[in-house]
This record gives C-alpha cells, sequence and structure tokens, in this order.
C-alpha cells in the first residue's frame, strides 16, 4: 500500500514539474520563421496552378477541358 502511495505521489509531482516547465519555456522563434526559405514562395503563379482561364467557380466548368463533372 505504501509503495502505491508513494508512485502516485511521484507521478503527481513529475507530471506538475514537466507542466509548470513546458508552460514556461519560450520558443526562440515561432515555427512559421523556423522552417520558412525562400524557395517555396510563389511570387506570381501566373497559369502555372490552375490555368490562365479559371474563374474559380466550380459550377462553371467547360466542356473543352476533358474532365468529367460529378452528378
Amino acid at each position: 500500500m505504501g509503495m502505491i502511495l508513494t508512485g502516485i505521489i511521484v507521478t503527481g509531482a513529475i507530471a506538475f514539474g514537466a507542466g509548470f516547465y513546458l508552460l514556461n519555456v519560450q520558443p526562440e522563434q515561432p515555427a512559421w520563421q523556423v522552417f520558412s526559405t525562400e524557395s517555396t514562395r510563389v511570387g506570381d503563379p501566373g497559369h502555372n496552378l490552375v490555368g490562365q482561364n479559371w474563374s474559380g467557380d466550380p459550377s462553371d466548368v467547360s466542356a473543352s477541358s476533358g474532365e468529367k463533372t460529378a452528378s
């Protein structure tokens, strides 16, 4: 019985200490700054992503594109 109570107390102390530490750790830089690179930026996407005549309207699908529409 004593070992069980000691284990519970030690577990609680470790959990409290870990929570206190993790709440007080200040990251040096946010992740979006650390992992950003110049090569992932798209300055002028032009027509290389969706096409020059893309309107953004999903119901405006031309038959000449060769894609089948869901019915």
